[in-house]
């Protein structure tokens, strides 16, 4: 019976290793500005297709000048439902600036909807998206110049 021969073969993989490790830690570093760049594709556009009256209006008291619900439209990051690999944004318009958005949004009994919040949505979409894409991307491509 003849022996065997044994090939033995060992790769240090270290140096990709380290590489890897640090486009991770790019890509965590920059979750929240490329959550950032897409919540702001989503405020333009709900700004832009926000209904805006041509005069001023009035609830009670309250008196509710052009542009309103334009202005009262923000974004938000909302930091409980946001870790290392997901930031999580808000965009809505501050109910207690413009408590009438839900009625324009949704309509009434007596008035047509005249929804902005969900087509803007549907509209922003492809281009949030693309700013996530574009700002992660930057990331690992500075990332991989190092």
């Amino acid at each position: 019976m003849r022996g065997r021969e044994v090939i033995g073969a060992s790769f240090d993989l270290s140096g990709i290793n380290a590489r890897l490790d640090r486009l991770t830690a790019a890509a965590k570093k920059n979750t929240r500005k490329a959550a950032q760049a897409g919540a702001q594709v989503y405020h333009d556009e709900l700004k832009a297709r926000a209904p805006m009256s041509a005069q001023p209006h009035k609830s009670g008291k309250k008196v509710y000048t052009p542009g309103t619900l334009r202005r009262a439209i923000y974004q938000a990051f909302v930091e409980d439902e946001s870790n290392d690999s997901q930031a999580t944004y808000r965009v809505s318009w501050n109910k207690s600036h413009a408590f009438y958005g839900k009625f324009l949004e949704y309509g009434t009994s007596k008035m047509a909807a005249k929804p902005f919040l969900r087509p803007g949505y549907d509209a922003a979409h492809p281009r949030a998206l693309s700013a996530v894409r574009e700002v992660m991307r930057s990331a690992v491509e500075e990332e991989l110049q190092r």
